[in-house]
């Protein structure tokens, strides 16, 4: 459990660090800004890129499942059509 926690930290690092290299490259973190606008725009987009992340999973999930239960009923169909003839 400690690993996964710690490659999880690695993680929003590595994010933070790319947030705050995208705010430098189009301009809104600049000389003047302060630690606060810095801060407030890599929260924003951390968040941003998590809840993006949560809805793709969860609609991969959601896709999986309904060919899953689709699958389960093709096969229920062929084993009571084998035990009709």
């Amino acid at each position: 459990m400690g690993t996964i926690l710690k490659y999880l930290f690695y993680a929003l690092i590595i994010l933070a660090i790319y947030f705050l290299g995208v705010g430098f490259y189009q301009g809104t973190i600049h000389k003047e800004s302060t630690i606060s606008d810095v801060a407030n725009h890599i929260t924003s987009n951390t968040k941003e890129t998590l809840k993006e992340g949560y809805e793709t999973t969860k609609d991969a999930v959601q896709g999986g499942i309904e060919e899953l239960k689709d699958e389960g009923q093709e096969a229920e169909e062929e084993v009571q059509g084998g035990f009709k003839e």
